[in-house]
């Protein structure tokens, strides 16, 4: 008796591991599609990041999105608005609910950007900048007081807005609250060339691509042989494993301190 108990127990407890990961993996399906969609009919107006441009405001920090209910915005969504923003029940239901969920994301990822008042800095910010421009590589590919890249995000005043703990996390887990604007994506043309990078914009009948060399390449559709989407960004997935715990908080302080640092940054608020 105690054996079939055991073994009835066994049973359930895969049924509900099972239950989970197909619950997990339907989240990530959806955020990637949300991504996507918002990406191809959002961020013309919005912008690639949700946070505004030149023809609409931010939805990432919008009081009116968190105030909003799911259904709310789904009907906004499919019929449009009478301040001239365009209805789009065309693109069919399921992927206005897949926008809806990339606006929760936005919502979600501004939120934790906003809490500010305990910086939690624990390294060193000279051992930090010399891990920034050099071992880590972050100059690489960000901008930081002038020196860098810009193929990612300047972080000049990125501190000034993340604590060290979400630092960290965006650091370790880069992909946790991946944005439309930095998904990676790699096409082939008709012509056998192959192209990974940044994809910037798209529509139904093109596609903006930035490669890591900053290059911005205006590919149509109709060129293209294959398009394959990641659920990642440029940004490595193994700082982890590749620095120690003490070097990843040096970075943090870096970021920190240079962003908040009144003789660096005055004048260069968002």
């Amino acid at each position: 008796m105690d054996f079939d108990r055991a073994g009835a127990f066994l049973v359930v407890c895969a049924i509900l591991m099972f239950g989970t990961c197909r619950e997990a993996h339907a989240q990530n399906e959806n955020s990637i599609l949300g991504a996507r969609r918002f990406l191809q009919f959002c961020a013309g107006c919005h912008g690639a990041d949700g946070r505004g441009g030149d023809k609409a405001a931010s939805l990432a920090t919008s009081e009116s999105v968190r105030t909003h209910t799911d259904q709310d915005l789904f009907r906004i969504v499919h019929d449009g608005t009478t301040d001239g923003m365009p209805p789009f029940a065309q693109i069919g239901e399921t992927n206005i609910m897949a926008v809806v969920h990339f606006l929760r994301m936005l919502e979600s990822q501004s939120a934790s950007t906003n809490e500010t008042t305990d910086i939690g800095v624990m390294g060193d910010i000279n051992s930090g900048r010399a891990l920034y421009f050099g071992k880590a590589q972050c100059s690489t590919c960000h901008m930081m007081q002038g020196r860098g890249g810009f193929i990612a995000s300047d972080l000049t005043a990125y501190g000034r807005h993340h604590n060290a703990s979400a630092i960290l996390k965006a650091i370790t887990t880069p992909d946790s609250l991946l944005v439309a604007s930095s998904r990676v994506v790699t096409v082939t043309t008709l012509r056998g060339r192959t192209l990974t990078g940044v994809l910037r914009n798209e529509d139904n009948f093109s596609m903006d691509l930035q490669t890591e060399d900053g290059r911005y390449h205006l590919l149509a559709r109709s060129d293209l042989t294959d398009v394959h989407y990641t659920d990642h960004s440029l940004m490595p997935r193994d700082y982890g494993a590749l620095l120690s715990s003490s070097e990843l908080d040096d970075i943090a302080a870096f970021l920190v301190l240079e962003s908040r640092s009144p003789s660096k940054s005055a004048g260069q608020d968002e």
